[in-house]
C-alpha cells in the first residue's frame, strides 16, 4: 500500500510539473513564410482570395473537392474541404485572410502583399495563426507547427509564384 501511495503522489506531482512547464509555452504561435514575386497585385490577390483557384497552387488541393460552396463577387468565398470549413474573412487591397475551422479553435491563414515604391516586385507573406488552450498536449503541439506547416507554405508560395508571373 505504501508503494501505491508513492506511485500515485509521484504521478500527480509529475502531472502538475508538466502542466506548469507548458503554461510557460506560448498560447499563440505564428508560422510565417515569404516570397518575392514579379507580378501584379491583382493577379496575386485573385489567386489567393478565390478558394476555387487554390487547386492551381495550394499543396494538396488539386485532388480535393469543394463542397457547400458560397460565391460572392464571382469568387468562391466559403467552402468545405474534408470536414474543414474555409471562409475568406478579409479581402482587402493588400491582405487576404482565410479562416480554417475543423474543431473549436479556428486557424487563420493570411497572405499580405508588401509593395515597394521604386521596384517592380512584391513580397507575399503567408502566415498562419494558431491559438492553443492551456492543455499540455496542445501547448507542446505548438512547438511542432512550424515543422508541420512551414514546408507546405513554402511549397504553396513557390507554386503560386509560377502561376502568377
Amino acid at each position: 500500500m505504501k508503494y501505491i501511495k508513492l506511485l500515485f503522489f509521484s504521478a500527480i506531482i509529475l502531472l502538475l510539473a508538466v502542466t506548469g512547464v507548458t503554461l510557460l509555452l506560448p498560447s499563440h504561435v505564428r508560422v510565417s513564410r515569404a516570397i518575392n514575386l514579379y507580378a501584379g497585385a491583382d493577379s496575386v490577390l485573385s489567386e489567393v482570395g478565390d478558394l476555387s483557384r487554390w487547386k492551381n497552387w495550394y499543396p494538396g488541393f488539386d485532388t480535393l473537392q469543394l463542397k457547400d460552396v458560397t460565391v460572392a463577387g464571382g469568387r468562391v468565398t466559403r467552402a468545405t474541404v474534408k470536414n474543414i470549413q474555409l471562409e475568406v474573412t478579409t479581402s482587402a487591397d493588400s491582405l487576404v485572410t482565410v479562416q480554417m475551422k475543423k474543431g473549436v479553435q479556428p486557424v487563420l491563414n493570411s497572405w499580405r502583399l508588401i509593395r515597394y515604391a521604386h521596384s517592380d516586385s512584391l513580397t507575399l507573406q503567408n502566415y498562419m495563426d494558431f491559438n492553443f488552450k492551456w492543455y499540455p498536449w496542445e501547448r507542446f503541439s505548438g512547438l511542432l507547427v512550424d515543422r508541420s506547416y512551414g514546408q507546405i507554405m513554402e511549397e504553396g508560395l513557390k507554386k503560386l509564384k509560377e502561376n502568377v508571373h
